[in-house]
């Protein structure tokens, strides 16, 4: 089946289409279920074309029947993100989180809580006003703006809004499992366009 994205505007695609290109990669609607997070019953009433599909319900179809097609490719920030993530404590220090920065050579640092909640993020700018004191706790100076996204995001989305955001933090079941910044997204861009040449 032909991918029906040109350039990054997709044409909405009717159940038959799907459901042809569902055949076509020796998928049951069972199997599409497990793949996109959708139940059979859903994936069947949009093949039939008896319901009007939420977008969100088509993306996650399309996304899914995109992964199985091309498993070589990155299709989800999951596919991309960092999971070794370091992660500050909330009263860790200001020296520290520099000093790990630096150590590691990275430029964000989620800041979670005992029980593994998000609860800001520690980045370069945090860390460079001048007000800023090195034996101060990170959450006095960690931003409460940060993204949260689950893992089954498409690279389009996070694409999206990392023109906002330098980094993502990515979520599995509300649990922080990785990250994805700009440079991570630049990187599978460059493989995606190694690949079509």
């Amino acid at each position: 089946m032909p991918l029906m994205a040109v350039g990054w505007v997709m044409e909405i695609p009717s159940g038959g289409y799907l459901r042809q290109w569902r055949k076509s990669l020796g998928l049951t609607q069972a199997q599409l279920a497990d793949e996109s997070g959708l139940t059979q019953s859903v994936i069947a009433k949009v093949e039939l074309e008896s319901v009007d599909p939420r977008a969100s319900t088509l993306r996650k179809m399309v996304a899914a029947l995109l992964r199985c097609e091309r498993p070589d490719l990155p299709h989800t920030v999951g596919d991309i993100m960092v999971e070794e993530v370091a992660v500050l404590a909330p009263n860790d220090t200001v020296q520290s989180a520099i000093e790990r920065m630096v150590r590691e050579g990275i430029s964000q640092l989620p800041v979670v809580a005992a029980n593994g909640a998000i609860m800001g993020l520690v980045s370069e700018a945090s860390l460079l006003g001048v007000e800023v004191k090195r034996d101060a706790m990170v959450q006095t100076v960690m931003q409460m703006n940060f993204e949260v996204v689950n893992l089954g995001v498409s690279i389009t989305e996070g694409r999206r809004l990392l023109v906002e955001r330098e980094v993502l933090l990515i979520t599995n079941a509300g649990v922080l499992c990785g990250l994805v910044s700009r440079i991570d997204m630049v990187r599978a861009l460059s493989k995606e366009d190694g690949d079509n040449h």
